[in-house]
């Protein structure tokens, strides 16, 4: 039996699966930080930097931050726009990769593999500091731009679910 056919499909599916599958949230804290003490927060900074038009525009832009705003206020959290004891920063990136997989037909020669990879990077630091004591980043990939903006939300609550719950 020639295994060549089954090695190829094996490894169209493992390269599919890759990219259906490569989702990627990591979380830094400062270990000195009491958590306890961040009561209220507001937003400071939102960048979007992406060629992408379903992910750079006001309207996706301002959903994010909705999303966001009511993550951390599921945490425990209030927001006040005056005096916050925690500034909340978030830049998104996007960008299209574009690959070759070899066929599943024998002989039919490499198919192209698209996809949009979207990292939503969350910095939460003290007003008059720049430097975070929390930073949540969550790297999305998706096969078109459209179905990332859709995704992007939910990923940011994943991401905001591993602040440290304040009780209520």
């Amino acid at each position: 039996m020639n295994q060549r056919p089954l090695a190829a499909c094996l490894a169209a599916l493992l390269l599919g699966a890759a990219v259906v599958a490569a989702d990627d949230l990591s979380v830094i804290v400062d270990p000195k930080t009491d958590f306890s003490a961040f009561k209220t927060f507001a937003l400071r900074d939102q960048k979007i930097g992406s060629p992408r038009p379903e992910l750079n525009n006001s309207l996706f832009a301002k959903k994010l931050s909705t999303t966001i705003r009511a993550a951390l206020v599921e945490r425990g959290l209030k927001e006040d726009a005056r005096n916050p004891d925690m500034m909340v920063d978030y830049v998104l990136t996007g960008e299209d990769f574009s690959l070759s997989a070899r066929g599943l037909v024998r002989g039919a020669g490499p198919r192209p593999v698209q996809y949009t990879e979207g990292t939503l990077v969350i910095d939460l630091s003290r007003p008059n500091d720049t430097i975070p004591v929390w930073r949540g980043t969550y790297r999305d990939d998706e096969n078109t731009g459209s179905k990332l903006m859709l995704k992007l939300p939910e990923d940011a609550k994943k991401l905001l679910a591993r602040y440290p719950q304040r009780s209520k």
